[in-house]
């Protein structure tokens, strides 16, 4: 999706800014999405408790995401590069999750 998609079906955003990088952020509410150039690359949102990842019931993403091949612990974010999921457990009483597309946190790991 783009900038002029994510803004038809969610309306104007309460905030937009452009941060460190050149990323441009629409924030709505408690989620942000974030574009290069209008091509989105990560959106984060709260934990949302349990979810369902590949029709696969997920009771606590944090806990799944250690249990994965692929993850890496860094500066309080607990990424997978293969699902593209990374949690940011910086605050633990309320976590979050960063969906992001191929490529876009490879610069960090």
């Amino acid at each position: 999706m783009n900038v002029i998609e994510i803004i038809q079906r969610l309306g104007e955003p309460e905030k937009t800014r452009e941060v460190y990088g050149g990323e441009l952020e629409l924030l709505y509410q408690n989620t942000i999405f974030r574009f290069i150039d209008t091509r989105f690359v990560e959106c984060t949102l709260p934990d949302p408790g349990p979810v369902i990842i590949d029709q696969i019931p997920v009771l606590n993403l944090f806990e799944w995401l250690s249990g994965l091949y692929d993850i890496v612990d860094r500066a309080r974010f607990r990424v997978s590069v293969n699902t593209r999921i990374a949690y940011d457990y910086t605050d633990p009483s309320s976590g979050s999750v960063i969906l992001f597309q191929p490529g876009h946190w490879d610069g960090q790991l």
